[in-house]
């Protein structure tokens, strides 16, 4: 019997009831400028997937709902502000568990 790693398309659809930070990132970045790919890569994904996995963002129920929304520049500049301020909380995080610092090999 093989077992298969999970593969791009198993992830994405593993995840579409869950928000993420990428997915909150991506929202913001592509209701700021309507670029699916280039807001894919500045929410964190590799470029090697930005296109694919923008396009199939734009597509996914949590981001068609969020982007339905009448969002306002106050709006978005708040969720910019939430999305940092998870972003340095991830850090405290990352630094309290030592997620930062290099692995040694075993």
């Amino acid at each position: 019997m093989r077992i298969r790693q999970m593969g791009f398309s198993s992830r994405l659809k593993a995840h579409r009831n869950i928000l993420t930070l990428e997915t909150l990132k991506f929202i913001v970045e592509f209701v700021a400028d309507g670029n699916a790919r280039l807001a894919a890569l500045r929410s964190g994904i590799p470029a090697a997937y930005a296109s694919r996995y923008g396009a199939w963002l734009k597509r996914h129920a949590m981001v068609k709902a969020a982007l339905e929304r009448d969002l306002d520049e106050r709006d978005l500049k708040q969720l910019q502000r939430s999305v940092a301020e998870i972003e340095t909380q991830m850090e405290k995080c990352r630094g309290i568990l030592g997620l930062d610092e290099p692995r040694e090999l075993l």
